[in-house]
């Protein structure tokens, strides 16, 4: 029943499936839908995996009026145990008087999943099959990529390629900044350096430096800033010789990008902002003729939010309603918000009875001169100094058996009220409308022109409606988190966006900083190239793989052997392999919210958790099977199955090979998680941890002089190819001899 299908599962999910199955065989009329709580086992003599389902049964029992069923958690968890369902994976449960029940597994079953693995490859945990486009990297034109383009790159790269382990449809975007107002004074400066650039291609080895070099001039002479100026209007009304100039600043750029993506071995398809141009004019338009787009002071936005009944008004929506409609009013003009502020103790008079603002606490008092405030009131407020006190200030919160209750102060509404489409009336039921965000999504500017937000929605209407991608993956920064909520906001209001058949995902990460803690830089205060970062990693890479060589050949010769060490071919292929896997691991494993400092000597250590000893690991694995002598190292399986037609398993013996097999079992969980939570840091601690388990195992274990030697090769030969698959949806190469 279950061969072939747990092959891709994970032992957690097995389990979790028996268990489901348990629970409604044990309460056939409960309505409420369970999901298995299946948690690893604390201490593994009492069981693999605990199921803690029964404790919360009592309530969901009662709140059904289930009466025919077993009232205390101990008697539920027996009889959930009495209906599991007939399986080869649970060898015996235990179920402890609170309730939860201890699972032991059979290690047969797991021996087998480990033997499929090896007969049939590493298959990936059944998922709904999707269309999925990844954007990331995304470098601007004439710039080159620097160590802030490193993190999207690599952790978008492993994105994509366990969507792709997964069998998703997997769309690769690279949103490159390939339009804008910069490109009129690089093409003022081509016209003016190479005059002849119609006939002769430029020889623009350095896009970086010309770049620089045309900045300088936009910024010290008036009469070419006018002329790039120019030069723009003229590009974005299609002119040829400047859509000519531009395509071949393009290109330029384009070939350099490359040569960094072939190194970090990253494959993207671009499709930059200039594709949507075309796109952008109509989408507006048809925003406004729907109504879903409204002119504010000129300009085209979007405002997402909710009309809700003055009822329902919380203390975080006054907030909202506040600081976006207030945010850009002026002091003058706020008189009637004071008013009600000062009734609330918001506003206060100082000891000298002037008039203030508390942004402080009810312990300690914060207060800014109303004459004296640049900002506005809200400002204050949505710098976080006093939104809190303002909402609880404006709307009582009562404690109720059905939950909180809560009254608006009528003055509040009836200072909204003289806002234009803020409260509207249905039938007897006063609504407000409560934006979402502090401010609007801004399609056109007033002057007529397009922005980042116009582009950014073009794109995914065009990616969802012509590419018909159902998730949508952004990696970029964690600053730009805001813009994407919104443009997800945006994007549903607009009716691109279904909730049930589209999902979007805002994938944000930290900065890379220095040893000071502060962003990355160069001794001279620039921000470090990418290639310069990737050109030392394999550097000092090769000369620590030569330094261990030279002692490895001295050693040799002391005891009078011949040492064949590898050749210098090997060496510099070696270095490139360990130190481009160096960089990425170390910065896929942290936490990719988190900022992290940047360390060569760290992520280059042969031991703890760097791609380096995870590498060497595998080297250890692999080179196991050689010194057992088998004729074919490739394929261990087919070679030691010819000394046992009678067929040979994965030995699972030992207490250290039970658990190093448990968490070889854990590998499509993590690939699971990873789909899920977008987190490549999972995968790492997941690998770390192997690594972990096989070197006891083989510190302590005796392998090659083992009566059940060949059984325990496998065990090795199964756990590299986990730690090979692994760092490969990492992004990183493994070699096969150090």
């Amino acid at each position: 029943f279950f061969s072939g299908l747990i092959a891709m599962q994970s032992l957690e999910s097995v389990v979790a499936g028996l268990f489901l199955q348990a629970i409604k065989n044990s309460f056939p009329a409960l309505k409420a839908g369970v999901k298995p709580l299946i948690t690893p086992g604390r201490d593994l003599s009492n069981g693999e995996f605990q199921c803690n389902n029964a404790m919360q049964m009592p309530k969901l029992l009662k709140d059904e009026n289930i009466s025919d069923a077993p009232r205390t958690p101990g008697d539920i968890g027996k009889l959930i145990v009495q209906n599991l369902p007939q399986n080869d994976v649970i060898l015996d449960t235990n179920v402890a008087p609170q309730g939860f029940i201890n699972i032991k597994i059979k290690k047969d079953y797991v021996g087998s999943m480990l033997h499929s693995i090896l007969k049939g490859g590493l298959l990936p945990p059944p998922q709904k099959k999707q269309r999925v486009l990844v954007d990331f990297s995304s470098p601007n034109i004439a710039k080159e990529m620097h160590v802030g383009h490193l993190r999207s790159t690599i952790i978008g790269e492993s994105l994509c390629r366990v969507f792709e382990f997964c069998g998703h449809d997997v769309v690769r975007v690279n949103h490159v900044g390939d339009w804008g107002t910069q490109f009129g004074m690089l093409i003022a400066h081509l016209k003016d350096t190479f005059p002849d650039f119609k006939t002769t291609t430029p020889p623009i080895s350095d896009l970086v430096g010309f770049y620089k070099e045309s900045k300088k001039r936009f910024d010290a002479d008036p009469d070419f800033k006018d002329r790039a100026h120019k030069e723009v209007v003229a590009l974005q009304g299609g002119d040829e010789d400047n859509l000519k100039a531009w395509r071949l600043i393009c290109e330029v750029s384009r070939v350099e990008f490359e040569k960094i993506y072939k190194r970090l071995d990253v494959r993207l398809e671009e499709k930059g902002e200039s594709f949507y141009n075309p796109f952008m004019p109509n989408m507006v338009q048809e925003l406004l003729d729907r109504k879903l787009a409204k002119i504010n002071e000129g300009a085209t936005v979007i405002v997402s939010g909710e009309r809700k009944s003055v009822s329902t008004i919380t203390p975080a929506d006054v907030e909202r309603v506040l600081q976006y409609y207030y945010l850009n009013s002026p002091i003058s003009e706020q008189l009637a918000l004071i008013e009600l502020l000062k009734t609330k103790n918001i506003v206060v008079a100082n000891k000298e009875g002037v008039e203030c603002l508390n942004a402080g606490t009810a312990k300690k008092e914060q207060l800014f001169e109303l004459s004296k405030i640049s900002q506005t009131i809200m400002d204050l407020a949505s710098l976080g100094k006093c939104t809190k006190a303002i909402g609880e200030a404006l709307v009582k919160t009562e404690k109720t058996k059905q939950g909180p209750k809560y009254t608006v102060d009528p003055s509040f509404v009836a200072l909204v009220r003289d806002v234009p489409d803020l409260v509207t009336i249905d039938g007897d039921n006063e609504k407000i409308f409560v934006p979402k965000f502090s401010h609007p999504y801004m399609i056109r500017k007033r002057d007529g022109g397009f922005t980042y937000d116009t582009t950014d929605l073009a794109a995914l209407r065009y990616r969802v409606t012509e590419e018909k991608v159902e998730r949508v993956v952004y990696v970029t920064d964690s600053g730009q988190e805001g813009h994407f909520m919104m443009l997800f906001a945006a994007a549903q209001d607009a009716g691109y966006l279904n909730p049930e058949t589209h999902h979007c995902d805002h994938v944000g990460f930290g900065l890379v900083v220095g040893p000071d803690g502060k962003k990355l830089k160069t001794r001279s205060g620039e921000t470090i190239r990418l290639v310069d970062l990737l050109d030392e990693a394999p550097r000092r890479s090769y000369e620590e793989s030569v330094k261990r060589e030279q002692e490895k050949k001295e050693k040799a010769q002391e005891k009078g052997e011949e040492y064949q060490g590898l050749t210098e071919e090997e060496l510099r292929f070696n270095s490139e392999v360990i130190g481009y896997g160096a960089v990425k691991y170390f910065d896929l494993r942290q936490n990719r919210l988190t900022d992290y400092r940047f360390s060569y000597d760290d992520m280059l250590n042969l031991e703890g958790n760097t791609a380096v000893a995870l590498i060497y690991a595998y080297v250890r694995m692999r080179s196991i099977a050689r010194k057992a002598g088998l004729a074919d190292t490739e394929n261990v399986l087919a070679e030691l199955e010819k000394a046992h037609p009678e067929g040979l398993s994965v030995s699972l013996v030992e207490d250290r090979e039970w658990t190093l097999g448990l968490h070889l079992m854990r590998f499509a969980y993590m690939v699971d998680r990873m789909t899920e939570e977008l987190y490549p840091n999972q995968m790492c601690d997941f690998l770390y941890q192997l690594v972990k388990m096989f070197n006891d195992f083989y510190q302590n274990v005796p392998i090659l002089k083992s009566e059940d030697r060949d059984q325990k090769l496998l065990l090795c030969e199964v756990t590299a190819k986990i730690l090979k698959e692994g760092l490969y949806l990492l992004g990183i190469d493994v070699v096969e001899k150090l």
